[in-house]
């Protein structure tokens, strides 16, 4: 129940008695969100949309299944539901037509687990065998008989004893009474674990697979649990994603290392995650959205831990983002947001996993290759109508001539685990900043403040079902440190008065920040840039200024300290998912910063830092220091020129404002 349109449900192993996991949960309503454009949401719309909504039209449901672009849901009466794309019949209803609403699926009852995948879906009968309809051009339906697809369910042959089943991309696995897994299907890459590449249209013993207790199946590669806690993968590895430090596909099932305890799994497109015991989490493989939540973009090809997501209940894996259930039934996500697949209310991919909004109580997750889907039992399905406490009143400290950096302790609440504040200035009625926090103590950075001024703040917290807090404050009056003597500084009011060279920018007066006007690059393969000599040199200085993306075709630089005879030094980029970089022009290193910055926002980028042989800088976004002090060659040359946007022959637009340069960090 938490797959990527195809993903695995775990189920427990007894002897002579078949228990799913639907069978546990207690009837409710099926929960949408993320991309529609083929009906998938079940709304009776094609419209998408980035918060969490009921599907109305369906009572009673005891388990959902997201496939690539439909969805399934099985209802406690044993009769299966489905809706969105059905160019391959994978809803079942003897057509192919799409369906934005849910439709039954006809000649099945006593269902007692559903499973997605790419274009095909499964069902388990309460007799242990195993019905599927859809795409069949790789056998992935198990019947044997044939290869095309099939609008009604067919019956996998020959195959019993069933406990537990899983969909992948363009095959299908189960789990046999006695602990062995089983696969039919698409094998290009192994993704069948038999030792071969050879197609199968019946089901084959995935290698010498015993006591599982729960599978996965992702774009091409499965992930199975034994049940002392091993996870073992096979398949398709071009991005880690069998997680045994190799790229090399594998044929069988090797054991996935550094993971022990572990009691589910999820496999998206080309990333794995697992849970283990406590309710933390394990992933592995491509990371390209972020979908592995480690804070980075960084392929792993082997486990890393997942911050901020413990207390897990259950997990899902979309194409490119992943989902879970935490305690309390609160929803976490991270990765790819294109279509609002992560339910925030934005469309910004998430490296760190964020609160789904609206939602709460939910028992089980499943993840299409863009779409979300929830079970919220009927208990706590009513709507939540009780806020927030108030949160400690703020505390806060000055340490740059430009921020407070604000504390306070967290509000509670009787159902949300993560919380949004409101931060509030001088009494002033809007607030200046809203942030989200699951932690006990909140920070937040204020910048943008005019040194020696002094100020106060009010916090208060928003629970998911939009709930609003008391407000706690004001605080005692803070004042900014003093502002230390720049270098230069320019807001670009004079236009580029001062800059030595420029090609390519022009002053932007619509998208000035705090007020117009603003440089703006907006070249179409072309260079546009400006450079200005600080008339002297300097050893050691801070450079930060304002900038505000708006589109990317590839990496693009935002600054660059160079020499004052025009040779480099150092640099800070935005790589194409707008990852901010730190790279050394004097030794050709470079380190991520693990952070992006949001489209049409206005950030401040700061690089403090001393050349030398091995001098240390530190990279900040909007007052908060990515990761710790970098060590690298940048050379013995001082600092004499600065330079912003790039002088490559690309294609961006971004603006550039208050750009400032001190001899020393503030």
């Amino acid at each position: 129940m938490m797959r990527w349109g195809l993903v695995a449900v775990g189920c427990l192993l007894a002897t002579g008695l078949h228990q799913s996991e639907a069978a546990a949960v207690e009837p409710g309503s099926a929960w949408a969100w993320g991309g529609n454009g083929t009906g998938q949401l079940g709304n009776g719309t094609t419209t998408g949309r980035g918060t969490a909504a009921p599907v109305t039209s369906l009572t009673n449901v005891t388990e959902v299944e997201a496939g690539r672009e439909h969805s399934i849901a099985l209802r406690s009466d044993g009769t299966v539901w489905t809706w969105g794309f059905n160019e391959m019949g994978q809803l079942g209803d003897g057509t192919a037509t799409n369906r934005p609403a849910p439709v039954q699926v006809g000649g099945l009852s006593g269902v007692v687990d559903i499973a997605g995948g790419h274009y095909h879906s499964l069902a388990l009968l309460a007799d242990g065998t195993v019905r599927a309809w859809g795409y069949n051009s790789f056998g992935q339906l198990g019947n044997g008989a044939t290869t095309s697809a099939q609008r009604t369910p067919v019956a996998v042959t020959p195959l019993s004893g069933v406990l537990a089943i899983a969909g992948g991309r363009d095959m299908s696995y189960a789990v046999r009474s006695d602990g062995t897994v089983w696969g039919w299907g698409l094998n290009t890459t192994g993704q069948l674990g038999d030792g071969t590449t050879t197609m199968r249209t019946r089901p084959v013993r995935v290698g010498s697979l015993a006591g599982i207790t729960a599978i996965s199946g992702g774009r091409d590669h499965g992930l199975a649990v034994r049940s002392d806690g091993t996870v073992w993968a096979w398949g398709d590895n071009t991005q880690g994603q069998v997680g045994d430090g190799s790229l090399t596909n594998r044929l069988a099932p090797v054991q996935v290392p550094g993971v022990t305890g572990a009691v589910e799994v999820a496999a998206g497109a080309y990333h794995s995650i697992a849970r283990l015991t406590g309710g933390t989490l394990r992933s592995w493989g491509q990371n390209s959205n972020g979908q592995l939540g480690d804070g980075t973009t960084t392929r792993r090809t082997q486990s890393v831990a997942v911050p901020g997501v413990s207390g897990a209940t259950a997990i899902a894996t979309g194409r490119q983002h992943s989902v879970a259930v935490v305690s309390g039934g609160a929803l976490r996500a991270w990765g790819s947001n294109a279509a609002g697949q992560l339910g925030d209310g934005t469309s910004t991919d998430r490296p760190n996993a964020v609160t789904v909004a609206g939602i709460a109580g939910a028992a089980e997750v499943s993840a299409g290759r863009d779409h979300t889907l929830a079970l919220v039992p009927a208990e706590v399905s009513e709507p939540d109508t009780t806020p927030p406490s108030a949160p400690g009143v703020p505390t806060g400290q000055s340490n740059s001539s430009s921020t407070i950096t604000l504390s306070w302790a967290a509000a509670t609440d009787d159902v949300s685990t993560s919380l949004r504040y409101q931060v509030f200035e001088d009494s002033a009625t809007t607030p200046v900043a809203e942030l989200t926090s699951s932690s006990p103590t909140v920070t937040y950075p204020r910048s943008g403040l005019a040194a020696d001024s002094t100020h106060t703040y009010s916090v208060r917290a928003i629970d998911a079902a939009g709930n609003i807090g008391p407000v706690a404050g004001p605080s005692a009056p803070i004042t900014v440190q003093q502002a230390s003597s720049a270098i230069f500084e320019s807001d670009f009011s004079a236009g580029f008065t001062g800059w030595t060279t420029n090609t390519g920018l022009t002053v932007d007066a619509t998208q000035g920040s705090p007020s117009a006007p603003s440089a703006r690059g907006n070249p179409v393969a072309a260079r546009a840039f400006a450079a200005r000599t600080l008339g002297g040199t300097y050893p050691s200085l801070c450079h930060s200024q304002q900038v505000k993306v708006t589109s990317l075709s590839g990496s693009t630089d935002l600054f660059r300290l160079r020499t004052a005879m025009d040779t480099g030094v150092v640099r800070v980029y935005v790589d194409a998912n707008r990852v901010l970089w730190i790279r050394s022009d004097v030794a050709g290193t470079q380190r991520s910063s693990g952070v992006a910055v949001a489209l049409n926002t206005w950030h401040t980028v700061e690089l403090c830092g001393t050349v030398g042989t091995t001098g240390s800088w530190t990279l900040s976004l909007d007052g908060t220091q990515r990761g710790t002090p970098w060590q690298s060659n940048t050379g013995t040359t001082p600092v004499g020129r600065v330079q912003i946007g790039d002088t490559g022959a690309k294609t961006w637009t971004i603006n550039f404002d208050t750009v400032r340069t001190d001899q020393s960090p503030n």
